[in-house]
């Protein structure tokens, strides 16, 4: 079915007639009543406004749902917000992968830049790992979907993750929970607020957690363990007086993941024993030896803030200094394949100035500063040995004003312009001829199968105009944004081909919206947008010996791997799409959550080789339908107040990482993950002890279907693999607050 041409020929005009002038009146959707939502404030804009008030497609997540525990994580955004799909990769330690309208990324190397940005208290993560994380000690949750170039810069091509962690209160507090559940999890969490002095205050916040793999591996006849993750988390706030404020957060953390067993899918004999699995609903893998990841490191991230008559000037430094390790040898297979074990450092530092005025007359602007250096580097073996150094140095000016027309129209323009720098310094040697620890047996240059010190230097403009029209109930925007994914290097690569420098992308996107509160007890948004995509970075793996690797020459010699990497600027897109988000309160126990996206996206140009593949290349994890539908019903019981939380999503069916100009699906493997459905729900009791609150909390995640499922595929030309995440789970939660 085309769920695009359904809902624009049959649901939107539907929509469109009962969110207009019929919805304002006492007898639509709700009567009118002392029920009232919940006003949620956002920073989309790098200020405190209302949701219904910024022309920005932006979800977020209120503060009782996360006390609730309804939303537990960033990958459980993916379930609620439209357009949006986000998984874990498994061989890169708490490495999100992310999809918003299509635009994605699904891969952990730190010279190619993620298309959906994550910024946490501020900070802008320039790479993907440490994007997944809980969220127990986090203020709010904001998911900006759409070009956000303008004022949180490069690489927000599909949107923004904006995390709050909660700030020292100055006042002596403590918070502890434990969760228990399916697979030996273990989740144990604490939090402490203490005064400094009498205009300060610390907080520290430690977390624990342990759990086994829910795959069972037929070779060892048992489970292999899964997560063993520690962070401890210290913050200091002080008031220099009562403008001017800073606070000072140090992250330690030791991430330890055992990856479930992977699926061996390649159409060779390797993937036959890994295949026989899907009978028994994926819950069994043949693979001999683990996947292992892992990600220690330290955070530093300092906030000063300052409240004058009418601006706020805000300073934001962010400091990440992390280790990663993988290990991988079996994909999926019993048996040895291809081994891979890479070392690697990361290192980013970054600084940004704001000023943001709070003005009485029509007004209103924000105007920034923003730097940021980032080193990485990596020792990959032994098959292929390979070092590479990547740096990378960008500088950006940013504003945007906003200007009241009347009482009843804005304009907002805003832009960006950004520098940056980039080089790669790499290093790889023959087949067979790494050492134990990585690193070329013979350093002299002569052994050398590639020797590459490429540099990179881009500038962009990024750009959004916005007009905005209050009426009765709401009120509609049309927008234009433009955003830039930068180019650069694919550090993986092993030949010249594979590290010839690749152009920035760019999209440019047109929005149309209607934020609407019909009645006090209920709320409508409405978006559709159209975006094109512009020399779109694809990454193509391929096996070592496709001549498109090298020309096997002297001068550029081709791969001697199982595998051939690179990066090419080879698409045009385009792609649209309609998001719905509503919520209701018929009385004021119960509260009704709904949204939908639909999208639809095609390659208008690949350019391959020379070769137009356009019409046999699809865009990675690009649901044409999501989905939600939630309800919370809370009550009063025994002193204290149930609730009761469902929530059903779905997410059509998505294509994965294939080599387009060779793809078969008749023979495979297959690149596609099927459509699926969850169900979770959950019970939570909140009672006041007294001197402290009580929180009970049984949940159940995916209830209606057991085993696991694919969450993520990969073919990587000379073979592939799937990935396998569970569907029902059961646990308890036991806190305690005061």
């Amino acid at each position: 079915m085309n769920y695009q041409k359904v809902f624009k020929k049959q649901l939107l005009p539907a929509l469109i007639a009962v969110a207009t002038v019929p919805l304002f009146s006492q007898t639509t959707l709700a009567a009118e009543s002392a029920i009232t939502l919940e006003e949620i404030v956002v920073t989309a804009r790098k200020r405190q406004e209302s949701i219904q008030d910024v022309p920005v497609a932006v979800t977020a997540i209120t503060p009782g749902q996360l006390e609730r525990g309804s939303i537990t994580s960033s990958l459980e955004l993916g379930k609620m917000v439209p357009n949006v799909e986000l998984h874990e990769t498994a061989i890169g330690s708490e490495s999100l992968s992310a999809s918003i309208r299509g635009l994605s990324y699904d891969d952990i190397e730190k010279s190619i830049e993620p298309t959906v940005g994550v910024a946490i208290d501020g900070v802008f993560l320039a790479s993907n790992s440490g994007g997944v994380f809980d969220f127990f000690d986090v203020e709010s949750v904001e998911v900006l979907r759409g070009p956000q170039g303008t004022l949180f810069g490069r690489n927000t091509i599909g949107g923004v993750i904006n995390v709050q962690r909660t700030e020292p209160t100055g006042e002596w507090g403590a918070k502890v929970e434990g969760t228990f559940g399916d697979e030996n999890m273990t989740d144990l969490k604490a939090l402490v607020n203490m005064p400094l002095g009498e205009n300060g205050g610390i907080k520290i916040a430690v977390k624990d957690k342990q759990s086994d793999s829910h795959v069972y591996n037929t070779t060892l006849q048992d489970r292999r363990p899964f997560k063993d993750s520690q962070s401890v988390s210290v913050a200091a706030k002080y008031n220099f007086s009562d403008k001017t404020a800073a606070v000072l957060t140090y992250d330690d953390y030791d991430h330890d993941t055992t990856a479930p067993d992977n699926i061996n899918t390649a159409t060779s004999p390797l993937g036959v024993g890994g295949r026989a699995s899907q009978a028994d609903s994926w819950k069994t893998s043949p693979q001999s030896l683990p996947l292992t990841a892992s990600l220690v490191g330290e955070n530093m991230t300092l906030k000063v803030t300052h409240d004058g008559d009418n601006y706020q000037i805000k300073y934001i430094m962010g400091v990440m200094d992390y280790d990663e390790e993988v290990h991988e040898a079996s994909w999926g297979i019993n048996g040895v394949f291809f081994p891979v074990d890479r070392d690697q450092t990361f290192k980013q530092r970054s600084h940004e100035l704001q000023y943001i005025s709070d003005l009485d007359g029509p007004a209103n602007f924000v105007a920034g500063i923003y730097t940021l250096d980032a080193d990485s580097y990596i020792t990959s073996g032994p098959i292929v040995p390979f070092t590479a150094n990547h740096k990378l140095k960008t500088t950006a000016v940013f504003g945007e004003m906003s200007y009241d027309l009347s009482d009843d129209w804005a304009f907002t323009f805003g832009a960006r312009y950004t520098e940056e720098d980039k080089n790669l310094t790499s290093r790889s040697w023959p087949v067979g001829t790494g050492n134990a620890d990585r690193l070329a047996a013979n350093p002299d240059r002569t052994k050398m199968l590639n020797y590459g010190d490429p540099d990179f230097s881009d500038s962009n403009t990024s750009y959004r105009v916005v007009l905005q029209r209050e009426f009765e109930k709401g009120m509609t925007y049309i927008s234009y944004a433009t955003g830039f994914r930068s180019g650069g290097f694919f550090n993986r690569g092993s030949t010249l081909s594979e590290l010839a420098p690749f152009n920035s992308e760019e999209v440019g996107s047109f929005e149309i919206g209607m934020r609407s509160n019909p009645t006090e007890n209920s709320q409508v948004n409405i978006t559709y947008f159209k975006a094109d995509y512009t020399d779109k970075q694809t990454t193509i793996i391929t096996s070592g010996n496709d001549p498109v690797c090298g020309k096997g020459t002297a001068e550029a010699p081709a791969a001697q791997g199982v595998t051939c990497s690179f990066v090419r600027n080879a698409g045009e897109v385009s792609m649209d799409g309609i998001e719905f988000e509503g919520v209701l309160m018929p009385t004021d126990a119960l509260t009704l959550r709904a949204s939908f996206g639909t999208f639809s996206g095609d390659y208008d140009k690949f350019d391959y080789n020379g070769v137009d593949i356009s019409d046999k290349a699809h865009l990675l994890y690009a649901p044409e339908l999501t989905a939600y539908l939630g309800a919370e019903h809370s009550s009063e019981v025994a002193g204290g107040t149930l609730t009761w939380t469902g929530g059903f999503s779905y997410k059509d069916e998505v294509f994965t990482q294939a080599d387009w100009s060779t793809y078969n699906p008749a023979t495979g493997p297959v690149v596609i993950i099927e459509s699926f459905e969850t169900l979770d729900l959950s019970a939570t009791y909140i009672k006041d002890m007294g001197n402290g609150t009580l929180k009970l909390r049984v949940y159940g995640t995916d209830v209606l279907e057991d085993g696991n499922r694919v969450g993520r595929r990969y073919d990587a030309g000379a073979f592939a693999w799937a990935e396998l995440v569970p569907r029902r789970q059961f646990g308890l939660t036991v806190g305690y607050e005061f």
